[in-house]
C-alpha cells in the first residue's frame, strides 16, 4: 500500500503543478512580459520556497480541522485517487481545478463512509472561506488596478521595465503561496505515512515536473482565455489573488489559489473599465468550482463503499 500511496502522491502533485502552473505562468505570459516557459521557471522557484517555508502551517488543514481522526493509507489513496481525477478532467478541459476542494470534498467523503466525526466549526469556516475568497481578491485587484492607472510612466520603456519587475515578482509570490496553501495542504495529508522530509521533497520535485511537462496547457486558458492582460491588470489581479489566498494561509484554511486568481482577473479586468471574463469561460468556471467538492465527495464514498463494503 506504501507504493500505491507514493505513486498516487507524485501523481497528483505533478498534476497539481500542471494545473496551476497557471496561476502564475499564465498570467505573466498573457502579459507578454515573459514566455510560457520562462514563466513555468518562475513558478517552479516560487513553489518550492513557499512549501518549505509556510507549507507546515496547512499540516493539520484537514486531518484535525476538518476530519477528526486519522485516515488509513487505503483511504489517503482514494482521497489522492479522487483528487487526480479531478485534476486530469480539468485540465483535459484547460480548465484551472480549485484542488483544495477537490482534497476536501474526496476527505469528507471518505470520513462519511468511514464513520469518521467532523469538526462543524471547521467544514463552515471553510465553506465560509471558499465563498469570500474569490470576491475579496476581485475587490482588493480591483482597488489595486485603479489606483496603478492614476500612476503613468512617461516613457514606454519605462513601463516595460517598472511593469516587468511588478510582474515577475507577482508572479513569484502567486506561486509561493500555492506551494504555502495548496501543497502544504496536500503535504499535510500525507506526511504521517510518508514522513515530513519525504512528503515535502516528493511535493517539490513532482509538482515541478508537472508543471514544466504539461503546465503550459492550462496557462494559456488563463493567459489567452480568461482575459486580455496588460502589465497592470497581470500585476493586480495577482497580487489581488495570492494576498488573499496568503492571509487565509496564516489562518491554517485551505483555500483554492485558482479561484482567487480568476477572482482577481475580474476584478482587475473592472477596475480598467473592461470585463474581463467571456461569458462561455465564467459559466464553465462557476460549474467547476460548484461540482468539483460534491462530486469529490461523492467518489470518494462511493470508492470505499465498492472495494470495502
Amino acid at each position: 500500500m506504501a507504493a500505491l500511496l507514493i505513486a498516487l502522491t507524485l501523481l497528483t502533485l505533478g498534476m497539481c503543478g500542471a494545473n496551476n502552473a497557471s496561476n502564475s505562468a499564465g498570467t505573466i505570459a498573457g502579459s507578454k512580459i515573459l514566455s510560457y516557459r520562462n514563466g513555468i521557471l518562475v513558478f517552479v522557484a516560487g513553489l518550492a520556497v513557499g512549501v518549505i517555508l509556510e507549507g507546515s502551517k496547512l499540516s493539520n488543514a484537514i486531518q484535525g480541522n476538518i476530519v477528526e481522526g486519522i485516515f488509513s493509507d487505503y483511504s489517503l489513496s482514494v482521497i489522492l485517487g479522487v483528487t487526480f481525477a479531478m485534476i486530469l478532467i480539468a485540465t483535459a478541459a484547460r480548465l484551472p481545478l480549485p484542488i483544495t476542494q477537490a482534497v476536501v470534498g474526496a476527505s469528507i467523503g471518505s470520513a462519511l463512509y468511514l464513520g469518521m466525526p467532523l469538526n462543524s466549526s471547521g467544514l463552515l469556516l471553510v465553506a465560509a472561506s471558499w465563498a469570500l475568497a474569490p470576491f475579496v481578491a476581485a475587490g482588493v485587484s480591483m482597488v489595486l488596478s485603479k489606483v496603478l492607472r492614476k500612476y503613468k510612466i512617461k516613457s514606454l520603456e519605462g513601463t516595460v521595465v517598472v511593469y516587468g519587475i511588478m510582474t515577475l515578482a507577482a508572479s513569484f509570490y502567486t506561486a509561493y503561496v500555492f506551494g504555502a496553501n495548496t501543497l502544504g495542504t496536500i503535504v499535510g495529508v500525507v506526511r504521517g505515512d510518508l514522513g515530513v522530509t519525504l512528503a515535502l521533497g516528493v511535493a517539490i520535485i513532482a509538482a515541478s515536473a508537472g508543471a514544466i511537462i504539461v503546465g503550459q496547457r492550462v496557462s494559456r486558458t488563463v493567459g489567452e482565455g480568461v482575459a486580455s492582460l496588460g502589465p497592470a491588470t497581470a500585476f493586480s489581479s495577482q497580487v489581488g489573488g495570492a494576498s488573499t489566498v496568503h492571509i487565509f494561509t496564516q489562518l491554517a484554511v485551505p483555500v483554492s489559489i485558482s479561484q482567487s486568481i480568476v477572482g482577481g482577473v475580474y476584478g482587475a479586468g473592472l477596475g480598467k473599465g473592461t470585463r474581463a471574463l467571456s461569458r462561455e469561460t465564467a459559466v464553465k468556471l462557476i460549474l467547476l468550482w460548484a461540482g468539483t467538492p460534491i462530486f469529490s465527495i461523492i467518489m470518494a464514498w462511493l470508492l470505499h463503499a465498492v472495494t470495502l463494503g
